[in-house]
């Protein structure tokens, strides 16, 4: 299994609420560990140049005897104002008008839409 690598994505929320006031997730860096993983961790999971960076850590730590999970602390909904730091979306689609408003503040997600 040590050719494994895993993403967590942390983002504090979960669909009825913070996973603080919800379920607790405690200490997830201690409990992969306890069970043998190698694991990395990053405060940026929303820059897409710090996961590149902290995938290529991970699979230079591979085939070293345990599989390798990274801890990513992301912001939901990032870069869309109404969306960020709720719970409220989580499952849910925004309507047209939100999804223009959304798309305005982050013209490059526009993608080949």
């Amino acid at each position: 299994m040590d050719n494994l690598i895993s993403t967590i994505d942390l983002n504090g929320q979960q669909i009825d609420g913070s996973t603080e006031n919800v379920l607790p997730l405690g200490d997830l860096k201690a409990k992969f560990e306890a069970f043998g993983w190698d694991v990395l961790e990053t405060e940026k999971g929303n820059d897409l140049q710090e996961v590149a960076n902290v995938l290529k850590e991970a699979k230079s730590r591979t085939g070293k005897g345990k599989p390798v999970c990274i801890l990513m602390h992301t912001v939901m909904g990032h870069g869309v104002d109404f969306m960020m730091y709720t719970h409220a979306w989580h499952g849910k689609a925004p309507n047209d008008e939100q999804l223009e408003k959304a798309l305005a503040q982050n013209p490059e997600t526009l993608g080949d839409y």
